[in-house]
């Protein structure tokens, strides 16, 4: 279990990470304040990590897409945390003392992790998805198709995030991903994963329903 721990961020870094979650609000639709509130929350929730050293003096390319031994353990010491720790990790690696390295930052340093941890594991996932897409079928075809394959819906749900992270997906492929995503969470019984895509997708897919609806 994770200790909280007093700490403070860099007060250079202060500007630059509101600024980070201003342009996730218009992404997301979510408030700037909630998503700044819940950046805290994570910093203190995982303290112990999170302020466990000095902040470099500045923003370091190598240092903050390179994990150590420290950032591993950090990261899979809980599994069912995966996604928040993956997050704070993120953080701590763009934050320095003069400043925050923000929007590009992170997806720097979560774009490293999945290529050197992630995405090895998850193409045999990838490449099924768009062999099955090919064929046609609905969302509830293909995610039965790859059931057959892969027992766990876990593993097809990061497959289709990471497809979501890596490619440019025509509207119609997209929509195919987020009834997937929908299915997977609703019918298929995983929980809630905080995966920021995985939200946005099905948001979009819930809009697309409603206009429709309404047409």
């Amino acid at each position: 279990m994770v200790k909280k721990a007093r700490g403070k961020i860099p007060r250079k870094a202060l500007e630059p990470l509101l600024q980070m979650c201003e342009q996730l609000s218009r992404e997301s639709g979510e408030p700037a304040a909630d998503i700044f509130k819940e950046y805290l929350e994570l910093m203190s929730k995982y303290g112990d990590y999170f302020f466990s050293g000095p902040w470099p003096r500045e923003y370091d390319y190598d240092r903050a897409t390179t994990f150590n031994d420290e950032d591993l353990d950090f990261l899979f010491e809980e599994r069912g945390e995966f996604g928040e720790r993956l997050e704070v990790v993120c953080l701590k690696k763009n934050m320095y003392l003069e400043g925050f390295m923000g929007y590009f930052g992170i997806y720097w340093t979560r774009q490293a992790f999945y290529e050197r941890f992630v995405r090895p594991e998850l193409k045999p996932i990838l490449e099924a998805f768009k062999k099955h897409a090919e064929e046609g079928g609905d969302a509830r075809g293909v995610l039965n198709k790859m059931k057959e394959q892969f027992n766990k819906v876990v593993l097809i749900h990061a497959g289709l995030i990471d497809l979501l992270m890596s490619e440019h997906l025509e509207r119609e492929r997209g929509m195919l991903v987020a009834e997937m995503l929908e299915l997977i969470h609703t019918e298929e019984g995983l929980p809630p994963c905080n995966e920021y895509r995985c939200e946005l997708q099905r948001e979009e897919l819930r809009k697309e329903q409603n206009k429709n609806a309404s047409a």
